[in-house]
């Protein structure tokens, strides 16, 4: 398959995501489940848009087990968890910039320091700082990274093989451990379906959503939607978090073979 089919798949799903949203949107404020559902599946086919752009890069290659991460809901929702860093809120992406100049005056502030340091060990040690700084800015957040680890080892890695144990079990982070548990899952299975017990009676229903979590389900979703658009029109694949997320992409899933 050429890569030109990645992206026209990828652009189908942005369109069904896109029209999820819209879907929800119309939707009356006593249909916070539905609308809730909605934008939890439109996050999904925005992911698998992200997943076979990424393919289209040669990023990952298209084989059998790509294929099981478009059909695994977990699966996606870790992926839209990766996208989420992307494409942040405005407060994240402040909260992030801000970030960002104290770590630019604090490396501005060792520099002087390292050229004014009198003496090979004193160097030495402000230079080590120095690289310190420098790695810390390199590395994506441990929610995000555990993200595709977890997709890389407990989905595609068992996948692949189940005769493997780790030699020390890995402590991932909660959120994308849940994710990957199907947290998001069992809520968005809840709001579409009458959950019952072992007695028969009553679990859960539908009238549990609540109207932040609908409001903010529909938030990501739009802005997971954004992403897609501006990475199939060209736009995001310059940013030094994008080249993060695919380079950490190929280096955990570099040994897989394609599909002939």
């Amino acid at each position: 398959m050429k890569n030109v089919h990645f992206i026209e798949a990828a652009s189908a799903c942005l369109a069904n995501g896109e029209r999820l949203i819209e879907d929800a949107r119309w939707l009356p404020e006593d249909r916070l489940a539905t609308i809730f559902a909605l934008a939890t599946i439109a996050q999904e086919e925005f992911a698998k848009a992200f997943l076979l752009f990424l393919v289209s890069r040669n990023a990952l290659a298209w084989n059998s087990l790509m294929f099981r991460v478009t059909r695994d809901h977990a699966s996606k929702q870790l992926l839209a968890h990766v996208m989420n860093y992307l494409n942040p809120m405005w407060e994240d992406f402040e909260a992030r910039l801000k970030e960002w100049n104290a770590h630019h005056e604090l490396w501005e502030k060792l520099i002087a320091e390292f050229r004014n340091a009198v003496g090979k060990a004193e160097k030495q040690r402000i230079w080590n700082q120095i690289e310190e700084l420098n790695q810390s800015h390199r590395d994506i957040p441990v929610s995000v990274a555990d993200a595709i680890n977890i997709l890389r080892y407990e989905k595609v890695g068992r996948w692949e093989s189940s005769n493997w144990c780790w030699d020390e079990e890995p402590v991932y982070n909660p959120v994308a451990k849940g994710m990957a548990d199907g947290k998001l899952d069992v809520e968005k299975q809840d709001a579409l379906y009458v959950r019952l017990g072992p007695n028969g009676g009553l679990s859960k229903t539908q009238n549990e959503v609540k109207a932040d979590d609908a409001a903010m389900a529909l938030e990501l979703a739009r802005r997971l939607g954004d992403l897609v658009e501006g990475l199939l029109s060209g736009n995001n694949v310059n940013s030094i978090a994008y080249e993060r997320i695919e380079s950490s992409f190929k280096a955990l899933f570099g040994g897989q073979a394609p599909t002939d």
